[in-house]
């Protein structure tokens, strides 16, 4: 099994670190680990690996695009796994709830603690032994959920571990897992179980818990007996439908197939035989994962071109901080992106053309400069040829979009010094507050993009 841990949304959790141990427990079940550091989350990069896990994610917000492509992975058959920590999504400052309702689930924004039954005397290690018949709760006799929110499960949810009746609260969900499309979604409210930390591994079943999980956590749903009975009984009703349909299927993919036998409304009396599909089908979506592309979404011109002037705009006002670290400098121009209403990963690619172009005048502006001090020293056959040169479609569009922007620098007005000297002293007060602290946290960016964003307002008016 392919394993990819993700560590792109600030998780407090790295399987290389402070989950080592389960890295080793994981490679020693024969599973390939991988972490996952390139951000945005995009289904090209995780699309050829079996689990998706996110480790507790802290003062990070999932992009929509980033939803979507979770979403299609799990709909086409893969599994994800998501570990969040006391508070949920209001005390981490996350928004997992915005994926997992797909799934309904939603974490709760509160603490489990049990006065009676708990680990290393502290009352937040809840021990629970509440189980449910499942592959993954299989063997388990107790384990300590170290530091967990609880779950609210909707109709479809599959729950798998429950706490005591003595916790408070009492009687809640901490483990559940969920069917959407082909793939799996397991969701846990607790990271720190499986951590290198406080033992978390190491405490009761945990450990056995960790390979139970991960070895069946992408297998699909096992049948009951009453299902089982359920499909004999209508056992000559999918004959008769085996019959009728088996002609329209001959033409069709497995992919297809499955849809299609779903999309009659059977549940029970069906499984049975589309889980053979299923599993054929798994397979071959991953022999075509290493080709398939994310359908590139195309904006009219003219709004790159506004878009991209945006997105210059804010980066001469982030220059202002002078903010070196590059992963929090994204961070923060794709916040104050968004509050302008621009996708700063969709505009991306433009810009990085734009750069690419720019760099390739300067070089040629070098070499134009070493050819004329060449012909002024008399080195004649160092002239090149003239060329003609070709002017792409990119190139045109660059020429329209600059003649479009252009705009008229001269006229300004001088401000008053004692309101320059107001937002001098208010950038300082920013980079000291930026230099205090070792690493940015979420609401230090939303703090900063605000600030700036209200600067780049008091400017305009001034103006």
């Amino acid at each position: 099994m392919k394993i990819l841990f993700d560590e792109t949304q600030k998780e407090r959790g790295k399987i290389f670190e402070n989950f080592q141990k389960l890295a080793n427990i994981l490679e020693g079940e024969g599973h390939e680990i991988s972490k996952h550091d390139s951000y945005p989350i995009k289904y090209s990069n995780i699309s050829k690996f079996d689990i998706f896990v996110f480790l507790c994610p802290d003062g990070s917000k999932i992009m929509g695009h980033e939803v979507k492509a979770l979403l299609r992975f799990v709909d086409e058959g893969g599994a994800l796994a998501i570990f969040s920590n006391a508070g949920g999504d209001k005390g981490l400052n996350t928004n997992l709830n915005t994926l997992l309702k797909h799934f309904n689930v939603e974490i709760v924004a509160n603490q489990i603690f049990d006065y009676h039954s708990f680990d290393l005397e502290l009352e937040s290690n809840v021990i629970v032994s509440k189980f449910y018949n499942h592959p993954i709760t299989e063997g388990l006799s107790e384990i300590t959920m170290v530091s967990s929110c609880s779950l609210h499960l909707k109709e479809g949810v599959e729950e798998l571990v429950r706490t005591k009746k003595t916790s408070d609260p009492p009687s809640s969900a901490v483990m559940c897992i969920s069917s959407y499309g082909l793939g799996t979604v397991f969701v846990c409210g607790s990271y720190l179980l499986l951590s290198d930390s406080k033992s978390g591994i190491e405490l009761r079943d945990n450990s056995n818990f960790a390979k139970n999980l991960f070895k069946y956590v992408s297998v699909p749903p096992t049948f009951t007996k009453q299902d089982e009975e359920l499909a004999e009984e209508a056992e000559e009703d999918i004959d008769i439908k085996e019959k009728t349909i088996e002609k329209s299927f001959e033409s069709v993919s497995k992919l297809d197939m499955v849809k299609e036998v779903l999309s009659e409304g059977e549940t029970d009396t069906v499984k049975a035989e589309v889980i053979k599909a299923m599993k054929s089908l798994k397979e071959e979506v991953r022999d075509t994962k290493t080709v398939e592309r994310e359908p590139e979404v195309k904006t009219p011109h003219k709004n790159v071109y506004e878009a991209i002037a945006i997105i210059q705009e804010l980066e001469k006002d982030i220059d202002e901080l002078k903010i070196e670290d590059p992963g929090y400098r994204d961070i923060l121009l794709t916040d104050m992106a968004r509050r302008e209403g621009v996708d700063y990963a969709q505009i991306l690619p433009y810009l990085e053309r734009i750069r690419e172009k720019e760099e390739r005048d300067k070089s040629k502006k070098e070499k134009r400069k070493k050819t004329a001090k060449s012909v002024i020293k008399g080195d004649i056959t160092s002239i090149p040829e003239p060329r003609t040169p070709e002017m792409d479609q990119f190139e045109k569009d660059l020429m329209i979009f600059d003649q479009e922007l252009q705009v008229d620098t001269e006229v300004q007005k001088v401000q008053p010094a004692e309101q320059m000297q107001k937002i001098d002293d208010l950038t300082q007060a920013v980079r000291e507050l930026k230099n205090s602290l070792d690493v940015l946290s979420a609401n230090l960016i939303h703090l900063i993009s605000e600030i700036v964003l209200e600067m780049k307002e008091q400017k305009g008016k001034k103006r």
